[in-house]
């Protein structure tokens, strides 16, 4: 399109440079009565001064109306009559030329040539002669007060000439430039219904300038565009915006696909950074809950002194019946320190069966559920949220994976939904990890119950007997007169309680040790707590930074999914407008070609409406030229005549 519009300019200022000549006009119909060529005298800033026109008929009779004055034939001896609306004649001759003064008459085009010498304006009268940086502002408008159609039908062709020994540096950007023997032509071509604004600069020496020209004719070029040689193309290009159109909807409905996708991902990311919150906050409560229970590990470990002392009482106060027994007599008194002796140890035993109560629900794993729980921990509840995490987070691992694989490798995306997996995965092992350490927590207190009910059976049986033993005792020193025949059996009796006390006795001391142990080992417990909380930080940080990333990435495929949408609509309203396009640019080509040679302004005389049959109208504009003032030069003075005899006397002299 571009290359054919080159090639109509071009066309047209052809013709238009050859239709400079003002009187060689020829009929381009012979059945026309008239042709007109309009000549315009400016002056050198292009306002009119005056108008005639010169009227060409042929052979015959002609009638011609027009508000003329000075009228006249130029090149017959045929007169003319005037009339009040003009004028007729009738000749034989093959052209006749007829002109006459137009003394109101409106041209077209309103024509202004403004002069600048270094920035400063000047008329044409100041600037001539004068040395410096030109520039001229060269403008056409269409003229208000013309009604005629002449501006939107007639092109224009206007020439300047500068003197190249004048004038160097020549330079105009809408001029064609030509080398005229020594001269510079600068040529402008303004198409019907178009003005024109330009400047021309030069440096200038002594300045003068000949007047501008400016052509104006219709141009009646029959131009007809060949679209076959590019409607192949054309037809690419709509096949193409329809595979452009198809893909653009697949592209739509893949990013839609892929929206609902990150949705998914975006909405699981939201759940895993809220699990992985609620965990990090039991993780920190199970914290502070082993740590109390290591405090009364602690407090139960400072008892053991207590318990090997007492037992050891006992096996003391046992010791010193047996040896008083051994050595027994009828004394009344030393009966009398046997039953205190072994009120004692009665009481001893009770303390000891207390101290094994307490030590049994000490260490019953209900009641270390119930200290947690009141420490605003609830340990069921949290191996149920355990068990939910972490069943969650193998539902996101398999949704970032479906969603990682969509992601082509190497993206930042896929990277980032990577790392946010192996954050689930580590999830994942801490959550199992603190699943497992519930577990082994119950099973150590379930082994440590089972030992203290072991040992307050033993107590309470030993409680029991001794019970037994001291009511015995207490009617053996009402009836003592009557029973001492039965002190060695009772010898026998303390004999056989204190051998078998002292295997209690080791079993306390085992049990010691054995809380010494769990105070030692749960020290590692207790690290291991600090570490989850430390971890289950780092995993709601990292759940956090997926939670945004997944946000980011679905706000990202919504206008990714919008766009392509839009894209979408675009593409089927192209394909829609683009359905004909060959015939839609035959037709624009012939409609810019109407405009451009003025097709659609009827051929009407300049002079007068009432003359009907006229055949061309050509406009012919003059400026004058940019000259200095001829200063005459002083005469010489007149040389006194001299007679014969004096012209003969200085010929001697």
């Amino acid at each position: 399109m571009n290359r054919m519009k080159k090639y109509t300019a071009a066309a047209m200022a052809l013709l238009l440079t050859y239709s400079a000549l003002p009187l060689n006009v020829s009929a381009q119909d012979t059945d026309s009565q008239k042709e007109e060529v309009i000549y315009v005298m400016a002056d050198a800033a292009g306002t009119v001064k005056n108008v005639y026109a010169v009227n060409i008929f042929g052979s015959g009779s002609h009638v011609d109306f027009g508000s003329y004055t000075d009228l006249k034939v130029l090149n017959t001896m045929d007169t003319l009559k005037e009339t009040a609306d003009g004028y007729s004649f009738t000749t034989d001759e093959e052209k006749v030329y007829v002109q006459g003064t137009l003394p109101d008459a409106e041209i077209p085009w309103d024509i202004s040539i403004t002069y600048y010498l270094d920035e400063k304006e000047m008329s044409a009268e100041e600037i001539a002669g004068k040395n410096g940086k030109l520039k001229i502002m060269f403008d056409v408008a269409k003229n208000p007060n013309c009604t005629s159609d002449f501006y939107e039908g007639c092109a224009l062709q206007a020439d300047f000439t500068l003197d190249t020994k004048k004038c160097k540096n020549i330079t105009s950007p809408d001029a064609t430039i030509a080398n005229v023997g020594s001269k510079k032509q600068l040529t402008y071509t303004i198409l019907p219904n178009k003005g024109i604004h330009t400047t021309i600069c030069a440096d200038v020496t002594d300045f003068e300038m000949t007047g501008a020209a400016v052509n104006g004719v219709k141009l009646n070029l029959n131009m007809n565009v060949d679209t076959s040689s590019f409607s192949d193309r054309i037809q690419e290009l709509t096949d193409g915006i329809g595979t452009l159109d198809d893909g653009a909807k697949s592209l739509s409905d893949g990013t839609g696909t892929l929206k609902n996708g990150t949705k998914d991902l975006k909405d699981g990311s939201q759940k895993l950074a809220s699990g992985a919150n609620s965990l990090n906050s039991g993780v920190a409560e199970l914290e502070n809950g082993v740590k109390k229970v290591q405090d009364g590990l602690n407090a139960l470990y400072e008892k053991n002194e207590m318990l090997n002392g007492g037992s050891a009482k006992v096996r003391d106060a046992l010791n010193t019946i047996q040896e008083a027994l051994n050595s027994v007599s009828t004394d009344t008194e030393k009966l009398r320190t046997l039953m205190d002796a072994s009120g004692q140890i009665k009481s001893g035993i009770s303390s000891l069966k207390n101290g094994a109560e307490s030590l049994r629900q000490g260490t019953a794993y209900s009641a270390y559920q119930d200290t947690m729980s009141q420490n605003g921990m609830d340990i069921p509840a949290m191996q149920n949220g355990n068990s939910a995490a972490i069943q969650a987070f193998r539902q996101q691992i398999t949704a970032l994976t479906a969603a990682a694989q969509a992601l082509p490798d190497g993206s930042a995306e896929k990277a980032q939904l990577q790392s946010q997996i192996e954050l689930s995965q580590t999830a994942i092992q801490l959550l199992t990890g603190n699943s497992g350490l519930i577990q082994g927590t119950q099973a150590y207190f379930g082994k440590l119950n089972s030992g203290a009910e072991q040992l307050y059976g033993g107590i309470a049986q030993l409680d029991s007997s001794y019970d037994e033993f001291h009511a015995g005792m207490q009617t053996l020193v009402d009836t003592i007169s009557g029973m001492l025949v039965k002190l060695s059996s009772l010898s026998d009796g303390i004999n056989e309680l204190a051998g078998q006390y002292s295997g209690l006795d080791n079993g306390i001391h085992q049990y010691t040790d054995g809380v010494a142990q769990i105070v030692s080992g749960y020290q590692s417990l207790t690290s291991g707590a600090s570490a989850l909380t430390s971890g289950s930080k780092e995993l709601k940080s990292g759940a956090d930074e997926l939670k945004k990333g997944a946000s980011a990435l679905y706000d990202g495929t919504a206008e990714l999914s919008d766009g392509s949408k839009e894209l979408a609509d675009g593409t089927g309203k192209l394909r829609d407008e683009t359905n004909g396009i060959d015939e839609k640019i035959n037709t624009e080509i012939e409609s810019m070609l109407d405009e451009l040679m003025g097709r659609d302004v009827a051929d009407v005389s300049f002079v007068s409406d009432k003359n009907t049959k006229v055949s061309s109208v050509q406009f012919v504009i003059k400026t004058d030229s940019v000259v200095k003032p001829i200063v005459e030069a002083e005469k010489p003075a007149e040389k006194e005549k001299l007679s014969f005899w004096q012209k003969l006397k200085n010929l001697f002299k």
